[in-house]
């Protein structure tokens, strides 16, 4: 009977152990059969966003990024990267044990590129994605998992803007080159991106009007000229031509701010309808004269009035058009 007892309790000791590594084994495998890639789970706490240059596509920002993860052989705090900017700066990772994890966070201050959508400049919103990558490890051997608690700070403040946080978002992003390494037996690579979303609103038409005063002037002074007798050459003709160089100094202002091109953005467009309005009133202003000339004073003066209700009323009504248009 003891021998039986010790046969028995070294059988189920070997069963034991065989159950617990093909479970091992069965977790440490997916289902094609090769290793299961760790999980990285991954949040951030954006302290600020700085220096936003729609001209040169760019931004700057200031976050705490922290990392959970299990496997002790694993470094993500080291070998993490801004896909789609360049790290300027970060602080010194102290790995501590949190709910069974590894926990380490980091300060990172970095330079995000973006492409700025300025089609309705000033009345542009824009929706900005800071891109996070392993620099080392594939899907085949990490992937990233987002945590619930990323939030951006309520004091941060852009200005002309309304700050919002969007949802994090996960991808496989994948490049068209193996980087050299014959032994992968691959074209591409693969490698898991966590983008956190930040949107940029305006709201109202505070932004508009501060950016196209200047040119709301002009085309007043360009209307009051019709108020000046056509043969008064110096005033009727003064008021018009300073007006137009007014505008185009506003139109180099504009596309001072603004990236290189080919769409009309919403600010080129306004701007171009005050250059021509005003241009139009020049144009109409030697006709009157013309007609001054001929001895007609009082078909002269009709003439004006009729043209600056007229110009007035429309250059109204195409800015309405074009500022709803671009909702």
């Amino acid at each position: 009977m003891p021998r039986l007892r010790q046969f028995l309790s070294a059988a189920l000791m070997f069963l034991s152990l065989g159950l617990s590594a093909l479970g091992n084994s069965a977790q440490a495998q997916d289902s094609e059969g090769g290793l299961a890639p760790a999980e990285v789970q991954v949040g951030a706490y954006i302290m600020r966003l700085n220096n936003v240059s729609q001209k040169d596509g760019t931004f700057d920002v200031d976050m705490w990024v922290w990392f959970h993860w299990k496997d002790s052989n694993l470094r993500p705090y080291e070998s993490f990267e801004i896909s789609n900017g360049q790290i300027q700066s970060r602080s010194d990772a102290i790995v501590s044990q949190d709910a069974g994890m590894n926990y380490t966070s980091v300060r990172v201050q970095a330079t995000i590129f973006h492409d700025y959508d300025v089609k309705r400049f000033p009345m542009d919103s824009h929706n900005l994605s800071i891109n996070i990558e392993d620099q080392n490890l594939d899907t085949n051997a990490l992937v990233y998992v987002t945590d619930k608690n990323t939030a951006i700070d309520p004091d941060l403040k852009v200005p002309g803007w309304t700050v919002k946080l969007g949802p994090e978002t996960i991808e496989n992003h994948e490049y068209s080159t193996n980087y050299g390494l014959a032994s992968s037996g691959a074209a591409t690579s693969t490698y898991s991106r966590l983008m956190f979303k930040v949107d940029l609103l305006r709201e109202g038409f505070g932004p508009l009007f501060k950016q196209f005063w200047m040119s709301g002037l002009s085309v007043l002074l360009g209307l009051l000229a019709f108020r000046v007798k056509a043969t008064d050459l110096d005033a009727r003709f003064g008021l018009g031509v300073g007006s137009i160089f007014a505008a185009s100094a506003n139109a180099f202002v504009i596309a001072d701010s603004l990236p290189q091109s080919t769409d009309v953005t919403l600010a080129e467009q306004i701007n171009f309808l005050a250059i021509g309005t005003i241009f139009l009133c020049v144009s109409i202003s030697i006709w009157s004269l013309r007609i001054c000339y001929k001895g007609k004073d009082a078909a002269s003066e009709r003439l004006d009035a009729w043209a600056m209700a007229i110009i007035a009323s429309l250059y109204i009504g195409a800015n309405i058009a074009v500022a709803l248009l671009s909702l």
